[in-house]
């Protein structure tokens, strides 16, 4: 199995080396990362490049506003699961749709 390598420099999996999560996931992430070769260089990229959203764009404004209300109406781990889940939807669907407009379709 290969190594997770981290940067500090830039948004990666985690900035802090010594988390709990970390030590609990990588054995798991370094799987994951390993079935995702030709793509690991976008995770390396500093924000607001994409694929990260500019801190103005409505859509994380939405998912960040909805994450407080549930928050406050279910609790904080619902709240996470539920920006967690819907962000990476977003982000997929943000990807789909400038393939499409650079295909010209």
């Amino acid at each position: 199995m290969a190594a997770v390598e981290w940067n500090d420099d830039a948004m990666t999996l985690d900035d802090n080396e010594d988390s709990p999560a970390l030590a609990l996931w990588q054995e798991r992430l370094t799987s994951y990362f390993d079935g995702q070769e030709g793509i690991e260089i976008l995770r390396s990229r500093a924000q607001p490049n994409p694929p990260w959203p500019e801190e103005d764009n409505p859509m994380l404004g939405y998912l960040f506003a909805r994450a407080l209300e549930i928050h406050e109406e279910q609790g904080r781990e619902a709240a996470l699961l539920w920006i967690a889940v819907h962000a990476w939807f977003e982000s997929a669907l943000d990807t789909r749709a400038a393939l499409i407009r650079d295909l010209g379709a």
